[in-house]
């Protein structure tokens, strides 16, 4: 049943993110014209020890209403922020990492004080991520969501 699948899913990604199952995979971001990399993407995928990797399309619904998705977009944009800090030392072309967040993890209170700290842990400057919101995320309580993009804007 549908209940059983949602319960199954759930404690799968509770042990998921104790026991490190998430990887990233980069998109490149190019330009088009000239060819050039203008950024990337990160997007998590599921490292199931049984069932192999999953999409989030297969998981994100059920992380966001169980309330996982907050410690699961954490730890993404921590990876994220870390491993592009990591190329940029390494030299390669400094470039934003894009990182996606969910209407919940926007909404969650303290979050831009959570971006501001996991830049300073990895030492990314501001300039270096990008954080994709869709519409229907800003939607909710316009207010409280303008007040949230005027905060990340400060921060660089």
């Amino acid at each position: 049943s549908h209940a059983v699948r949602r319960l199954f899913v759930e404690t799968s990604l509770r042990r998921a993110l104790r026991q490190g199952e998430f990887v990233l995979h980069y998109q490149p971001q190019v330009d088009l014209a000239s060819g050039a990399l203008t950024g990337s993407e990160a997007l998590i995928r599921w490292r199931d020890p049984i069932l192999g990797l999953i999409h989030p399309k297969d998981f994100v619904a059920i992380a966001e209403q169980c309330g996982l998705i907050v410690p699961i977009g954490r730890w993404v944009l921590r990876e994220a922020c870390r491993q592009n800090q990591s190329w940029l030392q390494a030299g390669l072309h400094a470039v934003p990492v894009a990182v996606n967040i969910s209407a919940v993890e926007i909404r969650q209170k303290g979050f831009v004080d959570g971006v501001a700290r996991i830049l300073n842990e990895t030492g990314l400057a501001p300039c270096f991520l990008e954080l994709e919101l869709t519409e229907g995320s800003l939607m909710h309580d316009t207010e409280a969501s303008a007040l949230v993009l005027g905060e990340l804007k400060a921060m660089g």
